[in-house]
């Protein structure tokens, strides 16, 4: 019964992120990269208004049963219709909000969460750096305490969401503790400096340079609080497979958006005075496609009940995200092959597909930092 219901709150989580896509493509909000927070504002809030935004980790930091299932399912019905989209949802769902849920103190979690969750407030996760990327122990930016505060220095590369976000929750080494902790940056802070970064693909939601230079942070701006500060680490460690599992499941829904264009085309397509579906060559090349993304939703779907479970999912997360980044490149390169040379042309979808697929294999941690990963959960020496 518990599975069934788990399939259940899936299925309609589902059902809302498609009404969400529905209404963005009515309000045409791809066709606004001159109004990037205007945009934005429309997304969040339609997120919202469909409950998107009530899942447990916005609420108590763990799961509160099935939200792995509902992120999955909402993450890869967003990512079907834009890349930039769920780009949105991961970072103020998951990453910034559960940032603050995990870590906040019961005061900021009373100031930040109803706004965040009511579509009415945006923030940004900052950790990677221009020299330091998943050697999180290479961090830079620092935070010094001073009378009443903190001064934050340092610099941010990659911070999605920077530039519209009215807060960012800053990764920073804490000098009066030596170790890290996470800090709250309002926009507009004095010292603070954003750069818009061009990406081959969902400048809709830019991802930026972050500069901070003698920030001033009041003590209720360090996540969790003066007694709370220590505890970041393990947080973060959560943040990571959360990110992982999450652009994994957005790769699914990426790759079954390709698949079912592929499908679409080859049936309307004729040459030669039949459809190009009846010609074999074609036939397989969308069997393949088929047959992948099945796979890739099998993989997330298993994350998902590890992640559940409560067992450690690493090995499982790591998996599903490299299989995931890998097949995708592949299935979107046979949906380029199948819609042949107008695939290259704008406004065909497959060519924004092309281009946004690429990022499956950095977001959440190179291909290759996910198999150093499960290599050490299968106990291989480390080198």
């Amino acid at each position: 019964m518990q599975a069934d219901q788990r399939l259940a709150a899936s299925t309609r989580a589902g059902a809302d992120a498609a009404a969400v896509n529905r209404r963005l493509a009515e309000l045409k909000v791809l066709d606004r990269p001159g109004s990037e927070r205007e945009a934005i504002d429309l997304v969040m809030m339609e997120i919202a208004e469909h409950g998107l935004m009530e899942i447990g980790f916005l609420n108590s930091g763990s799961n509160s049963g099935g939200d792995f299932g509902r992120l999955a399912a909402i993450m890869e019905t967003l990512a079907s219709y834009s890349g930039a989209v769920a780009s949105i949802y991961a970072v103020n769902a998951v990453f910034g909000g559960s940032c603050l849920a995990l870590l906040g103190s019961s005061a900021q979690k009373a100031r930040f969460l109803p706004e965040l969750k009511a579509g009415k407030c945006q923030v940004a996760f900052a950790q990677t750096e221009p020299q330091a990327g998943s050697d999180a122990a290479s961090l830079k930016t620092v935070a010094t305490r001073v009378p009443g505060g903190f001064r934050l220095n340092g610099e941010k590369i990659f911070t999605t969401g920077a530039a519209v976000a009215d807060y960012i929750f800053v990764v920073a080494r804490n000098e009066a503790i030596g170790k890290v902790s996470v800090f709250i940056v309002k926009q507009n802070a004095e010292g603070l400096t954003i750069e818009r970064l061009q990406k081959l693909a969902g400048n809709l939601h830019a991802s930026c340079r972050v500069m901070m230079q003698d920030v001033f942070l009041p003590e209720d701006m360090v996540l969790g609080g003066l007694e709370g500060m220590d505890a970041a680490g393990s947080g973060l460690r959560v943040l990571g497979t959360l990110e992982r599992f999450v652009v994994a499941a957005s790769n699914v829904g990426l790759a079954r958006a390709v698949g079912d264009r592929a499908v679409e085309f080859a049936k309307a397509r004729h040459q030669f005075g039949k459809p190009i579906a009846a010609f074999q060559s074609i036939q397989h090349k969308l069997v393949e496609m088929r047959t992948l993304v099945r796979a890739m939703s099998l993989m997330v779907a298993h994350a998902a009940e590890l992640l559940e479970s409560g067992a450690d999912a690493t090995e499982q997360v790591c998996m599903a995200k490299y299989y995931c980044a890998e097949q995708l490149q592949h299935v979107v390169a046979c949906g380029m092959r199948v819609l042949g040379g107008r695939a290259y042309f704008e406004p065909e979808d497959m060519e924004r597909y092309y281009r946004e697929a690429p990022l499956a294999l950095y977001a959440g941690g190179t291909v290759e930092i996910q198999k150093h990963l499960i290599a050490r959960c299968m106990g291989l020496p480390a080198a």
